[in-house]
Formats: structure tokens, sequence, C-alpha cells
């Protein structure tokens, strides 16, 4: 039995990923602030990449290498 906390990191990647991409961006473009509207963009997505990457990763770890 795996009891285990990495599948809330991976929601909270995903949701804070969203919520960057949703308020920070949108905020940013309502300020014509390009830099920090493109630097948050990298962020967001970042944070989501991240979170399927480490879907990706544990399932490849409990599928095949456990």
């Amino acid at each position: 039995m795996y009891i285990g906390y990495l599948n809330y990191v991976i929601v909270i990647c995903w949701v804070t990923g969203g919520l960057i991409l949703l308020t920070d961006v949108k905020a940013y473009r309502n300020a014509s602030m390009k830099k920090e509207k493109t630097a948050s963009k990298f962020l967001g997505w970042v944070n989501i990449s991240i979170g399927f990457a480490i879907m990706a990763a544990d399932f490849i770890y409990t599928r095949f290498m456990w």
C-alpha cells in the first residue's frame, strides 16, 4: 500500500500555474507591462509542465520500475 503526498503536489502545481495564467497575466496585460506578462506566462506554463512531468515520472516509476 502506497501512501504519499505526490498527488497533492501535482494538483498544487496545476492550480498555481493556472492561477498565475488567469490572474497575473491579465493584470500585467491591463497595466501594459510586457516583460512581466511574458515572465508570468512562462512561469505559469512551467508550473503546469512540472505537474505533468511529476505525474509521468510517477507513472513510469510505479508501472515499470517497482
